[in-house]
């Protein structure tokens, strides 16, 4: 088992057991994309340089690191919700000189999500036994996607979404935001993401964590967390 990540000796088990035993999980904290929902924005970017009238712009891998940089990407202020789906359209559409239209960009910037069954399964069992957050950094227009095409994100108790927060993890306002609504001691918080560097961030604020890097290695940790 990884508490919060690397690898822990027995003894350090035996102490993170004891402590659940004190402190029983009553809130669970799921990330959306590539926990839930697999995704790549890397698909978007093969689609959009397609439509681009700039020839430096018809390489993929430029516009995918003009969009999605995690520090100066155009993506960050539409998911801090500082503009708006159009405004962020229009954006892209300016820089790229792109020859579409806003109709034309939705299913482009939507559909690249599958959902992980396995985690969905997870999800759907603990319905009902505890609350279940969604924390998650996302957008208006992929949020909404997600909700319609995916049943499973409607059975959270509370989405907590960049986009409407104000801010995206690492952001300690968004995770502030999750224990609020939370009101359990951060122990007997679980928080599940993809990136280390979210779990950590939760871990240092007193949340348990799981980092998720595959099917496989999650249902093995939860089975060693929640019994089988």
């Amino acid at each position: 088992m990884q508490w919060p990540v690397g690898d822990k000796t027995m003894r350090e088990f035996d102490r993170e057991v004891e402590k659940l035993r004190k402190n029983p999980i009553e809130v669970v904290l799921f990330d959306l994309g590539n926990v839930i929902l697999p995704f790549s924005h890397f698909q978007i970017a093969e689609k959009l340089a397609r439509f681009a009238r700039k020839v430096s712009y018809q390489d993929p891998s430029l516009v995918f690191w003009e969009i999605f940089d995690l520090k100066k990407g155009l993506i960050n202020p539409y998911e801090r919700g500082e503009i708006s789906s159009s405004q962020f359209f229009e954006g892209l559409k300016e820089r790229f000189d792109l020859s579409l239209s806003f109709d034309d960009f939705v299913p482009i910037w939507n559909e690249i999500f599958t959902e992980n069954e396995e985690v969905s399964e997870v999800i759907r069992s603990l319905k009902g036994k505890t609350r279940l957050g969604l924390l998650s950094n996302t957008n208006p227009l992929h949020f909404e996607y997600a909700l319609e095409r995916f049943p499973v994100v409607r059975l959270f108790d509370r989405w907590i979404l960049s986009h409407e927060v104000g801010a995206k993890k690492p952001a300690l306002e968004i995770f502030q935001n999750a224990l609020r609504w939370a009101n359990a001691p951060p122990e007997r918080i679980l928080f599940i993401d993809d990136t280390a560097g979210h779990v950590e961030v939760a871990v240092a604020l007193g949340l348990r964590g799981i980092h998720f890097r595959s099917p496989q290695q999650f249902r093995k940790e939860w089975a060693e967390l929640w019994g089988p």
